[in-house]
């Protein structure tokens, strides 16, 4: 195996200006460049990762921790922050969690041991302890929060405004004439899933509408819980007329509870979701659901993160993003005779 001593022998130059040409480093004359790469191209030679990290003090390498690759809203963000890292030359380890804290734990031990230059951490929890004790064993280090925030820690966020998102979902579906909405959300820890609730009861504040926590149900954001929690809404005496799911995944599932209970979408039940992911697209009726900017919070965090590796330093800023309503074919306006003479209250 070539050495960088042997391109520096073969081009005629010093071990100094290989690496100057090879890391892009430093003045150098074309012609000197050209010696260089005739040499390592003759001589087949690689650069060593190790070797160059070791100089650099750097591995070129971004951690992604997310909690379910499973969920379609993550394989996107996930293709957008590698896509974007490529372009700014970085590599990515992906780290799955299951939304399990212990495995969560050991991802990051992995990720500081392999050195890795920072760690882009997406949805954790709102007392994430983890995120808490390597910010104060290494409050320098590059770290990014995509679509959270952690309570009592000030780092680098990008987020979405899903209080806003909340809001405009069950504004939408108070002003189509409903008054009875059911909510379901993710985990109780998720700060999406408490976002987005307050934002639901604000609006419902607003217009007026007392529900408590009736048509309230937390579960995971996942397909199987909005089966679960909508079958269990819709077979309620005095069912919701619409339900406002947090995510697009849970919305597929409130979508299955309905078709089971003979209710149709939307001229029984209004549903809305949230993310704008391509399940919205997929279901007939489509998908009314507020959308998220994920390929540009995903380029956003990337160009961020690059931004304080190079600058050595973290900034504590938040970048916020707004969601935008899109409406399809899941809501309508609603027909109060038709559900009072069907399901009499």
């Amino acid at each position: 195996m070539s050495t960088i001593k042997d391109v520096a022998k073969a081009a005629n130059v010093s071990i100094s200006t290989v690496s100057r040409v090879l890391n892009n480093s430093g003045y150098c004359s074309a012609k000197t460049k050209e010696k260089v790469y005739k040499a390592v191209e003759e001589l087949k030679f690689q650069k060593s990762m190790v070797a160059t990290a070791m100089i650099k003090k750097q591995t070129s390498t971004l951690g992604l921790i997310i909690p379910d690759i499973k969920n379609i809203f993550y394989g996107e963000l996930t293709r957008a922050i590698e896509d974007q890292a490529h372009q700014y030359g970085f590599n990515v380890i992906l780290c799955n969690t299951d939304n399990d804290l212990d495995k969560e734990a050991e991802y990051l031990n992995f990720l500081l041991r392999k050195g890795i230059d920072g760690i882009i951490f997406s949805t954790p929890e709102i007392n994430d302890k983890n995120i808490k004790e390597v910010m104060k064993d290494r409050p320098d280090f590059p770290m990014i929060l995509l679509g959270s925030q952690v309570e009592n820690v000030r780092l680098d966020e990008v987020l979405v405004d899903n209080f806003e998102g909340g809001y405009q979902a069950v504004q939408h579906l108070l002003e189509s004439g409903h008054r009875k909405i059911g909510y379901i959300g993710g985990q109780e820890e998720s700060y999406a899933t408490v976002e987005r609730y307050k934002g639901y009861s604000k609006a419902l504040e607003d217009y007026g509408v007392q529900s408590g926590n009736l048509y309230v149900r937390l579960d995971e954001f996942k397909i199987q819980s909005g089966y679960n929690q909508g079958k269990e809404l819709l077979s309620l005496p005095d069912r919701p007329t619409a339900i406002f799911a947090a995510n697009d995944a849970i919305a597929v599932g409130v979508y299955k509870a309905a078709r089971e209970l003979d209710i149709t979408i939307p001229t029984e039940l209004s549903v809305i979701g949230f993310d704008d992911s391509q399940f919205a697209e997929i279901v007939f009726p489509e998908l009314t659901t507020i959308r998220t900017p994920i390929a540009d919070m995903g380029e956003k965090t990337v160009e961020l993160v690059a931004k304080i590796i190079k600058e050595g330093k973290n900034f504590k800023e938040t970048i916020t993003f707004q969601p935008t309503l899109i409406e399809r074919g899941s809501t309508a306006v609603l027909n109060e005779k038709y559900v009072v003479e069907k399901y009499p209250s």
